[in-house]
């Protein structure tokens, strides 16, 4: 069951990646028209390649959920990091150039550390559950984390601070919902009508919140900047979640805990090597906004 679970995620991930870079190509190209929140997605949704790139990411999150129902997840989320190579090879190849060294290195290091972990992990566990209070509760606590990191993006001028703030506050997100989703896909196996139960509308309530902080986040172009953060800080907190809140298990020994450790180390390295890849390729950029309305921000 695990198996199947980390070949959904990773699967999921690749769909993600693709529709992920096709929509920054497009958000790019609007970043000068300004507009706010729900007007500024509105405009979004009648491009035909950021639609694409929509159904792609739709599809991974799809297999995500999967992924989600037949595994844990502080297994299932960092699998997930691998999305980031993905991005990156296909951005190049939207960009008609080859990968960079230090994108492959960035990459294998990644894949390592995810073997690594998954290695030291413990694979069972009981199936999650969580009271409707505890989730609302949890949901709130995370809503307000990035809303202050919302408020933070609003009043730096780095593009470089505010891809990284506003990426954060859609990884919480999108990692305490996932976690979520991990209990209702759970509920689901052997009671279907538990999709309609209250803690969907929560899920809906934050990943359509770190979507838009995504976008946004793209407005910035620091593509594989946003991208490195989303993929550190969705796992980290649908992990915490996991550990903390559903009980799921740590290593049992001091020598699978130094591991994870050491393999969790890798993957960060993996990932700081693909995001400065990428920002010494856009040295010639100022790291300052250049137009006003790059303050318009999710409200």
């Amino acid at each position: 069951m695990l198996m199947v679970a980390v070949t959904l995620a990773v699967v999921g991930a690749f769909l993600i990646a693709v529709g992920s870079a096709l929509q920054e190509r497009v958000v790019v190209g609007m970043r000068f028209l300004g507009g706010r929140g729900v007007r500024w997605l509105l405009r979004l949704v009648r491009q035909p390649r950021w639609l694409l790139g929509a159904a792609f990411a739709g599809a991974g999150v799809g297999l995500h959920v999967l992924a989600l129902s037949h595994g844990p997840v502080s297994v299932v989320q960092p699998v997930g990091t691998s999305g980031l190579l993905f991005a990156l090879i296909v951005k190049a190849v939207l960009d008609h150039r080859r990968l960079r060294p230090s994108e492959a290195l960035g990459g294998v290091a990644i894949v390592a550390g995810l073997a690594g972990l998954l290695f030291a992990l413990p694979h069972g566990g009981k199936d999650p559950s969580l009271p409707t209070s505890i989730a609302v509760l949890l949901a709130a606590v995370t809503l307000v984390s990035a809303g202050a990191a919302v408020l933070v993006a609003w009043l730096v001028y780095s593009a470089s601070v505010r891809a990284g703030t506003l990426a954060f506050a859609a990884g919480i997100t999108f990692g305490v919902g996932s976690a979520l989703v991990s209990t209702i896909g759970h509920r689901m196996l052997t009671e279907p009508a538990a999709i309609w139960d209250w803690p969907t509308l929560l899920v809906v309530v934050l990943l359509s919140t770190g979507g838009l902080a995504q976008q946004h986040a793209y407005r910035m172009r620091r593509f594989a900047l946003t991208f490195a953060m989303l993929e550190i800080a969705d796992p980290v907190a649908a992990a915490t979640v996991g550990v903390l809140v559903l009980g799921e298990p740590l290593p049992g020994t001091a020598t699978a805990a130094a591991w994870m450790g050491l393999s969790a180390t890798v993957i960060v390295v993996g990932v700081v090597v693909l995001a400065r890849s990428y920002l010494v390729k856009a040295t010639g950029h100022t790291d300052h906004a250049r137009v006003d309305s790059d303050r318009h921000l999710p409200s």
